[in-house]
């Protein structure tokens, strides 16, 4: 039996199922439904949502089989530098899927 964190287990899996900013929602689903995706700077404090409101885009936006090869999430904490772009933003980039 695999052992999955609460946190993930209960996580949403879609902009439908968060709940939260209903401004900020609704510009997300908006976002998902017509593709068009803007350049967005996400900030706030930790446990908000942030992280899993963007995943639920990724997820509505690309489905499950995509979202696994066409996302790559990094925490700014703990990566950053010349070298993160260097190696993995660029690996990942020039990925073919």
């Amino acid at each position: 039996m695999s052992h999955v964190p609460w946190l993930e287990k209960y996580r949403p899996r879609s902009l439908n199922d968060v709940v939260g900013n209903g401004t900020t929602m609704n510009r997300l689903r908006s976002i998902a439904k017509y593709g068009n995706v803007p350049n967005m700077i996400i900030a706030g404090p930790p446990g908000t949502g942030k992280t899993t409101s963007i995943h639920c885009l990724a997820l509505d936006l690309l489905g499950e089989k995509l979202y696994k090869s066409a996302v790559l999430e990094l925490n700014a904490s703990d990566s950053r530098g010349i070298d993160v772009v260097r190696n993995k933003i660029k690996m990942f980039a020039q990925q073919k899927n």
